[in-house]
């Protein structure tokens, strides 16, 4: 099973769930694998922006997951709020394009 990631603009969540605009537009809430990360940032942000990255458990979810067929690969989407507890870390987009030991497998 691998992590997923979540690229987010502006605060973290302080709730018990979190749920971007996305979950109510589009169903879904819109993740990345690791080695998607960079891309998903530059296709959907503007440069320069202060980007934060989740990276969350799908284990502790509790909520379907299911990959979608895109241009760049299969892309997760989590179809209801993040649990805070599956949140299991906050990065900066830099540590993605540093190549820092970041994971991508959950043991």
């Amino acid at each position: 099973m691998r992590w997923l990631y979540h690229i987010l603009a502006g605060e973290i969540p302080q709730q018990d769930h979190f749920a971007p605009p996305s979950l109510s537009r589009e169903g879904f809430i819109h993740a990345s694998y690791r080695e998607a990360v960079l891309d998903s940032a530059r296709l959907h942000f503007p440069a320069g922006a202060a980007l934060r990255v989740l990276r969350i458990n799908p284990r502790l979810l509790g909520v379907p997951v299911l990959e979608a067929d895109t241009p760049r690969g299969p892309m997760p989407h989590i179809h209801g709020a993040i649990p805070l507890a599956a949140i299991q870390g906050v990065h900066a987009l830099d540590e993605f394009a540093a190549d820092a030991a970041l994971p991508d497998w959950i043991a």
